[in-house]
């Protein structure tokens, strides 16, 4: 097979990838996209392996990630043409994990190893490394293109969302193994493959009934409102009164569905609500009114002297106008909030993102309270993050709320992609999820990860719906990100394995040589 004709099943492989995944969501593919590239790496080098895995991976993100250069494109000063740039490298720097994770499965079959076990172990772990190094991107992480077969994700309660991706690589290992007749027992490999999706599915099938069945002890009737504020207009000052009427308007369509709480979309509000004098009394006129808790978005800043450290931050007010706590966005979304890096490496880089300034963290994961029970909040991008989610549930929530802004994502697949990635928290901690989003998809999301109710994108719509639920602790939420965490320390031990048998080769080799001198 020519190079040409590799590089192309290559790319075809990340192209299947790209295809299960919102919005298209031709999920099955995921089980077969890797067969392609398992084949072609058969033999070849570990750097020959290293390109063609990199090769896959630009497939697979250009795919998925393409609209970064609408939202460079549309929301900066940057022209479309000039966007890709940042698009490729962002591209290029992602599909080195899939590069290394061939370039593995290389050296694995050169020692004779399992890659069948050892296969998924190493994803596993380059998936969990991903989520935090070297900023922290777990979008589109592989066990997301599953969320549609409800069935089979309910695992995930035990492994979190990394133990479906490992699932998916041994799927498509097996297959491998089975087209390429390769390696003994390819039949009892495919009966294991099949009895255990199908034992996974049964399982599911019966978890999903027994939650349903379990006495609710919370519920709640949760009214969310989506202003669909276009993100070119939402920083605008001569728009401030359009976005805050519109928000009134929704709030009392809301209220009048008698709900126990209203939520808003991140940053709903396009003004410092603890500083502004020309809007921020309408907030609390409207709660009074409305009677209803309301949390909301807003920037946020604290002054030291003449410093000033921005956050993005969520209140939660009273019907007596109290704050009753707020939270600050802990994760932060790089190049929308801020730029890595900025001081040395990308200095001449500016937000992509259309705001107000550069973002600080919050450190604290702050858990609210309210009659119905205790709930956190996941400020947009923090709600691809599993652990992150996992730690407000630790920490008493029974509810977790994503206020987020999708408006920069415009018609493209991500608004799709962060709902099906969020709808995953719901089942690794057994907590409904509401979704305020300010273009949409606003949603609410049962603890088995089904959508129970949502709106269109960039419509300006509310949601009013009633959710009951049972107290279920997960393992998951117990034990958090154990499954990633054995996959990264098997993927070192047979690293210290390989090196020392190494070592022992060379050195037995040279004290062979020396007793034959002898």
């Amino acid at each position: 097979m020519s190079r040409l004709q590799q590089t192309g099943l290559a790319a075809l492989s990340g192209i299947l990838l790209a295809l299960a995944f919102p919005k298209v969501d031709w999920n099955i593919l995921a089980w077969v996209a890797f067969v392609p590239l398992l084949w072609i790496i058969q033999g070849q080098t570990v750097w020959r392996a290293f390109t063609l895995g990199w090769i896959a991976g630009m497939g697979f993100y250009l795919g998925t990630l393409y609209w970064i250069v609408h939202t460079i494109g549309l929301y900066s000063n940057i022209p479309y043409l000039i966007a890709v740039g940042p698009l490729l490298l962002m591209c290029a720097i992602l599909a080195a994990y899939t590069a290394v994770f061939t370039a593995g499965l290389r050296i694995y079959a050169q020692h004779g190893l399992p890659i069948m076990l050892l296969g998924p172990l190493l994803w596993v772990a380059l998936e969990w490394v991903r989520s935090f190094f070297f900023i922290g991107f777990p979008w589109v992480s592989l066990g997301y293109s599953q969320y549609n077969f409800l069935n089979l994700i309910q695992f995930v309660e035990f492994t979190g969302m990394y133990g479906l991706s490992a699932l998916v690589v041994f799927g498509n290992i097996v297959l491998f193994s089975v087209l390429s007749r390769q390696g003994p027992g390819r039949g009892r490999l495919l009966l294991v493959l099949l009895l255990l999706i199908t034992g996974l599915w049964g399982w599911g099938g019966w978890r999903r009934e027994q939650l349903a069945a379990l006495p609710k002890t919370h519920t709640l009737r949760v009214g969310v409102a989506q202003g669909n504020i276009a993100q070119d207009k939402k920083w605008d000052a001569d728009y401030q009164e359009t976005t805050l009427a519109r928000y009134e308007q929704l709030t009392r369509r809301v209220a009048e569905q008698t709900v126990d709480l209203i939520v808003w979309p991140e940053a709903s509000i396009p003004f410092f609500f603890q500083s502004d004098v020309t809007y921020r009394g309408r907030l609390p006129d409207l709660v009074q009114e409305t009677k209803t808790p309301l949390l909301f978005g807003s920037p946020a800043f604290l002054r030291n002297g003449t410093d000033i450290t921005l956050f993005n931050r969520a209140y939660l007010m009273s019907p007596e106008t109290t704050i009753l706590g707020q939270y600050d966005k802990i994760i932060l979304t790089p190049f929308g909030e801020y730029i890595p890096f900025q001081s040395s490496i990308l200095f001449f880089l500016d937000k992509w993102v259309e705001g107000i300034g550069d973002f600080a963290p919050g450190t604290t994961p702050t858990v609210f309270s309210l009659p119905f029970g205790e709930f956190g909040v996941l400020i947009c991008y923090e709600g691809v993050f599993p652990d992150l989610a996992r730690r407000f549930v630790q920490n008493g929530a029974t509810l977790l709320v994503n206020m987020t802004n999708d408006a920069w994502f415009g018609e493209t697949s991500a608004p799709y992609q962060h709902l099906a990635m969020e709808a995953m928290r719901a089942v690794e901690n057994r907590v409904p999820l509401v979704r305020a989003a300010n273009t949409g998809i606003s949603a609410i999301v049962g603890i088995d990860g089904q959508v129970q109710a949502q709106t269109a994108l960039s419509e300006t719509a509310f949601l009013a719906e009633e959710i009951a639920w049972p107290q279920v602790t997960s393992v998951y939420t117990q034990c958090g990100d154990w499954f990633a965490k054995f996959s990264a320390v098997s993927v070192l031990v047979m690293l210290g394995y390989l090196y020392i048998k190494a070592s022992f080769r060379r050195n037995g080799g040279n004290g062979y040589a020396r007793r034959n001198e002898r």
